[in-house]
């Protein structure tokens, strides 16, 4: 569950100048890739939003093909990501000082630099070319000149060829595949490892301290890399309505590269694929849903006939994959925040056809609520996201100690809060999609000081990129 409770200003907010994207008009319907993730990351850099939340709410406006809304989102999203690297770059090549930019502008640079330096497909001068034209189409004709003169001299700074280890002039594009520079550009990779990490790819620099306190190098390294590429996607088949191995025959028959994972419930799609485009996906078959994420569900073994609280359940994911453990039976209570969030539960459940699902707003007066008991409890805790920011870009910016605090607290008070409704007899799973133990087996082990009578029975730790995303589960009986 990712940490919207916890809202902090990103550093594109911090830079934000008084000539700001309010006065450039948003057009009636976005009829470029460029243009739309311009908007996208100018709506993310101004308010803070989730760049896929943005994208819902514009979507009528957006005139696009399917290639250029792909574009558009690796832009949008590929700026976030990789956005201290970008500006590293830029601001190597400014004859200003970076607060002398308009922040608008700086946006505009980014999205030119992101095309130069991590798109191959790109031609250098169609990159250059069309961002020096969205500047016109934004009603910013002075800015031509600069866009055109920074764009231009980044390429001139990039070498021939493709190195493989890192250096202070090359970035990772991949594992094994780095970007040339002609200069020096990032700290030297030997002398100061945390700060090359951070700058080449492109994570605060307390966070990647943070890491080398209880990773390698080498360990930090691939963790970075793992959130900076495109992974594979899982399927959870809904085992109400097929089987592992009927789907599989199903995918493979329509031409689609999948295996089996490692969770009992989970399929790898060995190659990008629209989801609405697989069959089965409209009956209900299957959904979307990372091993790491199964383990959850998996872990807690839910019944027929139990009674079970999913207690931070949207979008519904994990409610969903109880239900279809509980094989539809028995009565499962899903909780959240705002009715917009139940919502999405909702069609979760009657997409894959559940129905001993009960949504209810969380904190809302219920004698209910005050003698209710549980054979199974699911705390899936707002957290840092940090095993997961290949995934939420926008996380690694909020990653902080003063966020960190917030989020105990409320970890600690979801816990208590099971351990209320929890029957003597019965289970709960603690849950996050972080891999830092103050969120995890530290915070709980705590907690459990003040309850002897339930037992840690079980741990799942997840690093990212071993083999999916990272996260942690605990079975407590």
């Amino acid at each position: 569950m990712r940490s919207d409770i916890v809202k902090k200003k990103n550093v594109w907010q911090q830079n934000a100048s008084a000539d700001d994207a309010d006065a450039i008009p948003i057009p009636q319907y976005f009829r470029s890739a460029r243009q739309l993730a311009f908007f996208l990351l100018e709506e993310y850099r101004r308010t803070d939003q989730f760049i896929s939340d943005s994208m819902q709410q514009w979507e009528r406006r957006i005139d696009l093909s399917s290639a250029d809304w792909r574009l558009a989102m690796e832009i949008s999203i590929g700026v976030v990501r990789r956005q201290l690297t970008l500006d590293t770059i830029i601001e190597s090549q400014l004859t200003r000082p970076r607060e002398k930019v308009e922040a608008p502008l700086w946006t505009l640079l980014q999205i030119g630099a992101y095309q130069l330096v991590m798109l191959d497909q790109i031609p250098d001068h169609a990159a250059v070319s069309e961002t020096v034209e969205l500047a016109g189409k934004l009603q910013r004709v002075r800015w031509k000149k600069m866009v055109n003169a920074i764009l231009r001299s980044i390429t001139r700074l990039t070498a021939d060829g493709i190195a493989t280890e890192p250096q202070s002039n090359t970035i990772p594009l991949s594992a094994d595949r780095y970007r040339s520079f002609s200069i020096g550009l990032f700290p030297n990779p030997i002398a100061d490892p945390a700060g090359y990490l951070s700058k080449a790819f492109s994570f605060p620099l307390p966070v990647i301290r943070d890491w080398l306190t209880r990773f390698s190098v080498q360990q930090t390294m691939q963790m970075a890399q793992w959130f900076n590429q495109r992974n594979n996607l899982y399927l959870r088949i809904n085992a109400l309505q097929t089987g592992r191995e009927q789907l599989l025959e199903e995918l493979q028959a329509e031409g689609i590269q999948v295996s089996p994972g490692d969770e009992p419930q989970a399929i790898r799609l060995e190659e990008p694929v629209a989801m609405e485009n697989l069959v089965g996906f409209s009956a209900g078959k299957f959904t979307i849903q990372d091993q790491s994420a199964m383990a959850a569900g998996n872990l807690l073994n839910p019944q027929p006939e139990e009674t079970v609280w999913d207690m931070c359940a949207a979008p519904g994911t994990k409610t969903t994959h109880l239900a279809e453990l509980m094989y539809n039976r028995g009565t499962l209570i899903a909780t959240d925040v705002s009715c917009d969030r139940l919502e999405k539960i909702e069609q979760n459940a009657s997409r894959l056809g559940l129905t001993c699902i009960e949504t209810h707003l969380v904190n809302q007066p219920d004698e209910i609520w005050s003698a209710k008991q549980f054979d199974a409890i699911l705390v899936d805790a707002p957290c840092s996201n940090s095993g997961v920011l290949g995934k939420r870009p926008e996380a690694r910016w909020r990653l902080d100690e003063v966020s960190l605090k917030e989020l105990n607290q409320i970890q600690r008070d979801l816990l208590e809060q099971a351990f209320q409704h929890l029957k003597s007899s019965g289970r709960l799973v603690y849950s996050t999609c972080s891999f830092d133990p103050r969120e995890n087996e530290d915070l709980l082990q705590d907690v459990l000081r003040g309850h002897p009578d339930r037992k840690l029975v079980r741990e799942n730790r997840h690093l990212p990129g071993s083999p999916c995303d990272g996260g942690y589960q605990a079975l407590i009986e």
